[in-house]
């Protein structure tokens, strides 16, 4: 009998050793791709915070020429304002120096309104009949001969 319960032992232990190696196979193949998940997260990390700093990098660039920009538009402002304190005075100076006259074209000062045009005299009723019958105006003369013949 003993030589029964041997072989059973050995059945036995050979069977606990299939199932040990069964698992350890499984546990093999759970720790590789659990290697390969923390390789591959640690290298979407690396991605990340390599994503990160050259967005912060962008981020800094951007400042800069926002705060260039500003520099910029203020300086320009500041040259506008210049130029239109300049203009203003200078404007103020001319409107304050009468016009230089030339001693040998003397000019007369332009007036706000214009001179009324002078028109003829106009004969009233009873000066019409006092001068006797009028005569028709005269043509004014255009300078081109009158036509002699009709136009066909």
């Amino acid at each position: 009998m003993k030589l029964d319960e041997l072989k059973k032992a050995l059945a036995k232990a050979q069977e606990d050793l299939r199932v040990a190696e069964h698992d350890h196979a499984d546990l093999q193949r759970k720790a590789k791709t659990a290697k390969a998940k923390a390789e591959h997260a640690r290298l979407e990390h690396k991605r990340a915070r390599k994503s990160a700093k050259q967005a912060k990098k962008l981020v800094l660039e951007a400042e800069e020429r926002a705060g260039q920009q500003c520099r910029l538009l203020a300086k320009a402002q500041k040259r506008l304002v210049k130029a239109l304190k300049k203009a203003a005075k200078a404007k103020a100076a001319k409107m304050k120096k009468p016009p230089q006259v030339s001693a040998a074209a003397p000019r007369k000062a332009a007036s706000a309104r214009p001179a009324p045009k002078k028109q003829p005299p106009t004969l009233t009723k009873h000066a019409s009949h006092a001068a006797g019958p009028a005569s028709p105006p005269a043509a004014p003369n255009t300078g081109a001969p009158a036509p002699t013949s009709p136009a066909v």
